[in-house]
């Protein structure tokens, strides 16, 4: 008989508030420690492969696993594909906890004044107020798991021809606050934000690389340091170029950009003489600055690369009414299928469906349903449209989609085997009643049919 133990909801109170006691702790070290050292240099290194955790959270996994290039809670990796491997110590960070409080206040009339009674005393009314805490949670980085490969952002490879930096630089150039334009700058200068003009110049004839880390540096001053920003806070010129270098280098190290030139040896001077809340507070504006532009060059490289791509896919909750359920298009094919995964088939009365788009002006159709439920939809295809079907990019991802969802082969081939044994089983009762009966019964009981 397995031991049975009872849980104790004051004990488990008591060793989350140890817990979190415990982190708070750790965390105004850790940002101490940040500007001490090095340290500063591999927090930003976090921050840019986690560009929308909080600086706390960040801190955290800086802390406990510095190597982590992808974390997940165990039921995110689960809905992925992937599972924890056995003994495997989560990383903890903190996450929200939102819960309602009910709280007695003087009750305003339309005008913000307090209501008065019949007596003269304020009108008393309860309230339901939203509020958040934090709990610690355990996440897990992508080295602690294993299972379905994940698709690769597809930014790294923008950056290593000439016609990939166009598409990342037209990218940064959206993502840019300000315009961005090109000129001989005679000061010998990379590039400068001017604050009256509210633009951004890079010198002309530097490398592709240069270019961009330079564009994101200016972009982050034109950021944080225009005039508005600026308006009521008296900044100092190393605050200023330690914001916008930290920015830089986080984006640039999101993309795996060469960073070797940055230096952070001042920071520790900087930071000298300024209390914790200041501190966290400057990383928090580089975190939200860093983390803005990156979004945005995501969302653009995205559309940008979308619309040459050949061939995109979509997935559906629902393939009959793309509007129940959720809706995913122009993704890659193994997005497709992590995303299909994700869904389960029993949540909604539709059936899940993968499809694509092929940008091919010349086909009658271009835009089919390749996998829908649990089978493989290409003999559909070629009855309907034949050319669609045969089409390379089609047969190519039928054939890929076969190895990344193999249960789909056996689905099919149940199908056909199904209803091969439907048809012989049919024709066996057919042809055995068709000897037994005599002509005459046959159509005796036809007549019966027609008069009823």
């Amino acid at each position: 008989m397995g031991k049975t133990t009872n849980f104790d909801p004051e004990k488990a109170a008591e060793q989350r508030k140890a817990e979190m006691k415990d982190i708070t702790e750790k965390l105004e070290k850790g940002v101490q420690d940040v500007f001490g050292s090095e340290q500063f240099q591999n927090l930003l290194d976090t921050m840019a492969k986690f560009p929308h955790y909080s600086v706390n959270n960040n801190i955290l996994i800086m802390m406990q696993k510095p190597d982590a290039t992808l974390v997940q809670s165990y039921t995110g990796w689960k809905k992925m594909g992937r599972f924890v491997k056995k003994g495997e110590k989560g990383i903890r960070i903190l996450a929200p906890a939102p819960f309602k409080l009910e709280k007695e206040q003087e009750k305003l009339d339309e005008a913000g004044k307090v209501v008065l009674d019949k007596d003269g005393e304020a009108v008393k009314e309860k309230v339901e107020i939203n509020l958040t805490a934090f709990k610690p949670v355990s996440t897990f980085d992508i080295s602690q798991t294993e299972g379905e490969p994940l698709p690769s952002i597809g930014v790294d490879e923008l950056t290593g021809s000439v016609e990939g930096y166009q598409t990342f630089f037209e990218a940064i150039k959206s993502a840019s606050p300000v315009p961005i334009g090109f000129e001989d700058i005679k000061s010998g200068a990379k590039g400068y934000f001017h604050v009256e003009d509210n633009r951004i110049a890079i010198n002309n004839g530097m490398s592709e690389i240069q270019t961009v880390k330079t564009a994101i540096h200016e972009m982050a001053h034109a950021k944080l340091h225009n005039l508005e920003a600026q308006k009521d806070n008296k900044q100092s010129k190393n605050s200023k170029e330690v914001e916008a270098e930290s920015v830089a280098y986080t984006v640039c190290q999101h993309y795996g950009i060469d960073t070797s030139d940055y230096s952070f040896a001042y920071v520790a001077t900087w930071s000298q003489g300024k209390e914790m809340p200041e501190l966290k507070e400057s990383l928090n504006t580089i975190r939200e600055a860093a983390a803005d532009l990156i979004t945005k060059i995501d969302a653009r490289v995205q559309e940008l690369t979308a619309e040459k791509e050949p061939i995109s896919f979509y997935v559906a909750e629902c393939g009959e009414f793309h509007s129940m359920g959720e809706f995913h298009e122009n993704l890659t094919l193994q997005q497709a299928v992590n995303i299909y995964k994700s869904i389960p088939s029993d949540r909604m009365n539709g059936v899940k469906t993968i499809g694509f788009v092929i940008n091919d002006d010349q086909l009658l159709a271009n835009e089919y349903d390749l996998v829908v439920g649990n089978r493989l939809n290409m003999q559909e295809m070629k009855d309907i449209l034949p050319d669609l079907a045969e089409h390379p990019l089609v047969v190519k991802a039928a054939d890929e989609i076969k190895k990344l969802l193999p249960e789909l082969n056996e689905a099919e081939k149940g199908v056909v085997k199904d209803t091969e044994k439907e048809e012989s089983v049919s024709k066996k009762i057919k042809e055995k009643s068709k000897a037994a009966r005599p002509k005459k019964a046959k159509t005796s009981k036809k007549k019966e049919e027609v008069a009823i």
